[in-house]
């Protein structure tokens, strides 16, 4: 028991430094150029160089004591900032995952819908265009044609973020498909998948969370543009940086849950004893797990 503790005790030790201190003592070497270049000289390297120079200088004839007190301090700033990080993360991902019935997130939902409208018009009248142009041959017209038909998406907007959509749009699908409430269904089936299948869903979720992360470091830096203005620019690249892994990972996670309930459904029916006759179907299965979790 001992090695074990001492086993996770080292991993978290591991993903504290890599996740934490080390982003945040880049935070704080930030926060100090800003502070010294501030507005007026943003790119003069001499001057941070002559600074950096002066402040060894000044710290060369200090006790040791000073120096670890010194160390210490810059690390407790950095994980101050990592924690802050990682709650901005959490408040990322309740924003993506909003359901959007209250503003300002229910006029977002209002524009995706309005877009995907404008989006489904230009299709059908491009689909128009070239079935008039096919007695010309027009090749380029139908190509575009067939391509704006395949971007067109089968349901209207439901979240006002992407990443929302793709988690609401298995919980859709799966309704659907087997008439299964997903919720209260989930942590039942989690104990009952295979640990390769467990390992790819929390392989997903850890780097879910750690796009999350991202983006809060990405706030972090943006305030820092107060002082030094090039911090906008590394804050808003960051949150692009941030999204575009979050909406790859939300998709790759929603995509192994529906994996999970499309391999493992019946294993769940077994287990909970939800009988649903012989040879049942998928949706009566589904649907008498849902009665044997969310009945009386």
């Amino acid at each position: 028991m001992s090695a074990l503790l001492t086993g996770v005790g080292t991993r978290i030790a591991e993903r504290w430094l890599q996740t934490v201190v080390l982003a945040g003592l880049l935070w704080i070497a930030t926060l100090f150029i800003a502070v010294r270049l501030g507005h007026t000289h943003p790119f003069d390297v001499d001057r941070l160089a002559a600074w950096l120079d002066e402040t060894a200088q000044d710290r060369a004839g200090q006790s040791g004591s000073a120096v670890l007190l010194a160390v210490a301090a810059a690390l407790l700033a950095a994980g101050a900032a990592g924690l802050a990080a990682e709650a901005l993360g959490g408040a990322f991902q309740r924003l993506w995952g909003a359901t959007g019935h209250g503003p300002p997130l229910s006029w977002v939902l209002r524009w995706r819908r309005h877009s995907r409208r404008r989006r489904d018009e230009r299709a059908r009248r491009a689909i128009a265009r070239a079935a008039a142009h096919r007695r010309r041959g027009s090749r380029l017209l139908r190509a575009h044609a067939r391509h704006t038909a395949r971007r067109r998406k089968v349901l209207e907007p439901q979240r006002p973020t992407r990443i929302g959509e793709s988690f609401h749009a298995v919980a859709i699908r799966v309704q659907g498909r087997y008439a299964l409430d997903l919720e209260p269904a989930w942590p039942r089936l989690w104990a009952l998948l295979p640990e390769t299948l467990r390992a790819d869903v929390t392989s997903a979720r850890q780097a879910y969370d750690s796009a999350a992360r991202l983006a809060g470091w990405a706030l972090l830096y943006a305030t820092l543009a107060v002082l030094w203005w090039p911090a906008a620019l590394a804050g808003t690249a960051i949150l692009a940086t941030a999204v575009g892994r979050a909406r790859d990972t939300a998709d790759l996670l929603a995509t192994l849950v529906e994996t999970a309930v499309d391999l493992h459904l019946t294993d769940l029916a077994e287990r909970l004893g939800a009988g649903a006759g012989e040879d049942p179907s998928p949706t009566e299965l589904g649907r008498a797990v849902t009665q044997r979790l969310t009945g009386p």
